[in-house]
């Protein structure tokens, strides 16, 4: 029997309306952190009921006077709600394909995000909904309402419609977390099928239509100028299963900060994107692959230009639509950078087909991109499926083809993989996914890869033990990784295997111990097209110890120990320091320092060199929520390198490294000027900084005022020291401004 709550819901955490007592329950709840699915020392309870308004849940957790409540505050959207909390997701559709994440932290810090491809959560969605927390000596309760025009939901006819829930808590005290259903997010591979099942009573969604306009003005102190910029964002919903959103010069997210990263690797780095076109309705087309694939990678939209220079690119405008019928789900969206009519900017599209049932998606993927400037155009049209037909096992995988021109020739490429999940309920499980691309194949025009020529096999082992009463150890999570890699040309790549052990004390300690080895094998990618380098079989090891808080304070220590170069070895330490003054105000340090003794670096052609060298990461956090709706977050951080040269090298034919000395010189390539293989001193200094409130002037409108300031030195013939760059700080200054900025959600 379906109940609904026909009367206003008032969301205040007393959960005293008389719906509450005959709505749906979550049963089943085990302890699943540690992974050991037996029966949490306190109790819990989730109960969900259908308003008009939209669906609402009532979580009441047990919690003894006699154990700590850890209660800070948190800034919305936290990767880690710090504290005590509770986590609901939710699959409107129960087809195991989409779950949309709403947490709520015990000193009222919230999250939300999306779930996808079983167990992949994006959190760079934000949905209106709201939320309330209430204590009592023995208990704590959560309440929250979420609107159904915040969600996707496929049209479902008479009175009901089957939700798949999925609710937890974490006792932040003593490291556990209780669920219901018992699974896990990072152990059950079909993590979204395994939802439980509620039946809820379906109301008719009115028709919406929300208006965001946005402006923003940026002073650069570098030049003085003040730059004014104004957009919208619109979305409509005529129908609960048609959404159709629009935006108008989106501002890029200068309110958000992207990690500082320095990577002298051949693989592009990925950033999230926070823009809320780009997160608003997009789990339709979110499509991962193998090796950190994704078809749709948002950043390409108004990303630097392809003239190569660097930054963010104006957008004119992009549409998106989407919708769902009983079984079928589609969606389409383009967007235009500007200047795109004069032959400079992108246009990027997409569309996307997916027939979805229980446990079941068979679906389709098409994307285009036109680059005039550089006479480019690509095609990428793939086919998905999902099959999870019992609780023993599952399969997915995809057929991808490129199809790109440039100037008038054209390439096509293939990329296929599968993958299996077998004994995928019990404490041991096991994955295997094969891999396929070939050298022509890019997806990097819309999507993202780390590379193409890929031929790989992996096995992946997870097991679950429980500890023993009166043991030291609470439960601990262990894992076997075997990967194997080749390019298309039969070449063995650096593979890898890796033990890993996850242990959670009943000190309330958390220890993390993994150990890789890495064949020998070639990198066909370090020498940016001048041919593949053989590289020794490598070794590393890694631990961390987490600490319970002790008193206001909370600490991380790691060590590890790895080979980058061609024989010796680098080690690297952490140290964290996290401080809770008040449950208001909360101060992180992470501490990175490094030392190498052989690092290889590419230098030009068939040049590398190898180093040793110091480096020094800061990264200072501070949050401080005095009241609801308002934040301030300082954002400081440095890294500092040094390096001088140890050895230069250069590849021969067979990628083999040869020192560059008079003697070998002759055997791999004559030298007419010695200055051409010399390998030098260099230093990085890389600075970001970033001060930003937030005033939440209501639901999805927003205040900030920001002040952003970076910079970025990498020096050759530097005899500079980590001291030295660190007090040198203060010249950098490639980017310094202050930002404010409104949107209001009409």
């Amino acid at each position: 029997m379906t109940v609904a709550a026909h009367g206003e819901i008032v969301v205040d955490g007393r959960i005293d309306e008389s719906e509450w007592q005959q709505a749906a329950q979550c049963n089943g709840w085990l302890r699943t952190e540690p992974f050991a699915r037996d029966i949490p020392r306190f109790a819990n309870d989730l109960r969900i009921v259908a308003t008009p308004e939209g669906l609402a849940a009532a979580f009441t957790i047990d919690h003894p006077a006699s154990e700590r409540r850890v209660r800070p505050r948190t800034p919305r959207d936290s990767e880690t709600l710090t504290g005590d909390s509770v986590t609901l997701l939710v699959d409107f559709d129960a087809t195991g394909q989409t779950g949309y994440e709403f947490s709520v932290g015990l000193g009222g810090g919230v999250r939300d995000g999306i779930v996808t491809n079983q167990n992949s959560f994006d959190r760079d969605w934000d949905g209106r909904w709201t939320h309330a927390v209430r204590e009592t000596p023995d208990q704590w309760f959560v309440e929250l309402l979420i609107p159904w025009d915040t969600v996707s939901m496929r049209p479902i006819e008479g009175e009901s419609r089957t939700i798949g829930v999925y609710g937890s808590r974490f006792f932040f005290d003593r490291t556990e977390r209780y669920a219901c259903p018992g699974i896990s997010a990072d152990l059950t591979p079909a993590f979204l099928n395994d939802f439980q099942r509620i039946d809820i009573a379906q109301f008719k969604v009115a028709a919406t239509l929300d208006f965001t306009p946005y402006a923003t003005a940026i002073r650069d102190n570098l030049t003085d100028d003040v730059d004014l910029k104004a957009g919208a964002d619109l979305s409509w919903r005529p129908s609960q299963n048609l959404w159709l959103t629009a935006t108008l010069n989106p501002d890029f997210g200068q309110v958000e900060s992207d990690e500082l990263v320095v990577d002298f690797s051949a693989i592009e780095t990925v950033y999230t994107d926070k823009r809320p076109f780009f997160t608003e309705n997009q789990d339709i087309f979110e499509l991962n692959t193998p090796a950190n694939g994704q078809l749709i990678y948002t950043r390409r939209v108004g990303g630097p230009t392809d003239d190569g220079v660097e930054g963010s690119t104006d957008i004119d405008g992009a549409l998106k639509f989407s919708g769902k019928s009983r079984s079928l789900a589609y969606g389409a969206f383009v967007a235009q950078e500007d200047e795109y009519d004069e032959d400079i900017g992108r246009l990027f599209a997409a569309a996307r087909f997916a027939w979805l049932d229980q446990g079941k998606r068979v679906g389709y993927l098409g994307t285009w991109t036109d680059h005039p400037l550089i006479d480019r155009d690509a095609a990428i049209n793939s086919v998905d499926y999902d099959l999870t037909p019992n609780d023993w096992w599952r399969i997915a995988g995809q057929v991808i083809r490129s199809d790109i021109s440039t100037a008038g020739e054209s390439e096509t490429g293939y990329e296929a993989w599968v993958q299996a999940d077998l004994n995928r309920t019990s404490s041991l499980t096991h994955t295997v996914r094969f891999l396929y691309i070939d050298e022509d194949f890019d997806l990097n025009d819309l999507g993202y890869m780390e590379r193409n020529s890929l031929r790989q096999a992996e096995w992946d082992t997870n097991r679950s033990v429980t500890g023993r009463a009166g043991g030291r150890i609470n439960g601990e999570t262990q894992r076997l990784y075997l990967v194997y890699r080749e390019n298309d040309g039969g070449e063995r790549l650096q593979s890898r295997l890796q033990l890993s052990r996850d242990v959670i004390y009943n000190s309330k300690w958390r220890a993390y111990e993994e150990l890789r080895v890495i064949p020998n094998g070639v990198d066909d990618l370090i020498s940016r097209g001048n041919g593949p380098v053989q590289i020794d079989t490598r070794y590393s090891a890694y631990t961390d110890f987490t600490s319970p808080r002790i008193g206001n304070w909370q600490y991380i220590v790691g060590a590890y120990l790895f080979q980058q170069g061609v024989e010796d070895y680098s080690g690297r330490m952490q140290f964290v320091t996290v401080w809770y003054p008040t449950d208001k105000l909360t101060l992180r340090l992470d501490v990175l320092p490094e030392y190498t003794d052989d690092w290889l670096l590419w230098e030009e052609g068939n040049l590398f060199g190898t180093y040793r060298g110091r480096r020094l990461d800061f990264d200072f956090r501070l949050d401080w929520i005095p009241v609801p709706r308002h934040e301030l977050r300082i954002r400081w951080q440095w890294i500092g390198i040094d390096a001088d040269p140890r050895q230069a090298w250069r590849s021969d034919a067979n990628g083999d490294l040869r020192p560059v000395t008079p003697l070998a010189v002759e055997a791999v390539a004559p030298i007419t000027n010695p200055a051409d293989s010399a390998v030098v001193p260099f230093t990085v200094n890389n600075l970001g900084l970033q001060i930003r409130y937030r005033y939440e002037l209501a639901p999805q409108s927003d205040l900030y005022l920001v002040y952003a300031r970076g910079g970025f030195g990498l020096t050759n013939d530097d005899d500079r020291r980590i001291r030295d760059l660190f007090h040198d700080m203060g010249d950098l200054r490639d980017a310094d401004q202050f930002l404010i900025k409104v949107s209001y959600r009409l």
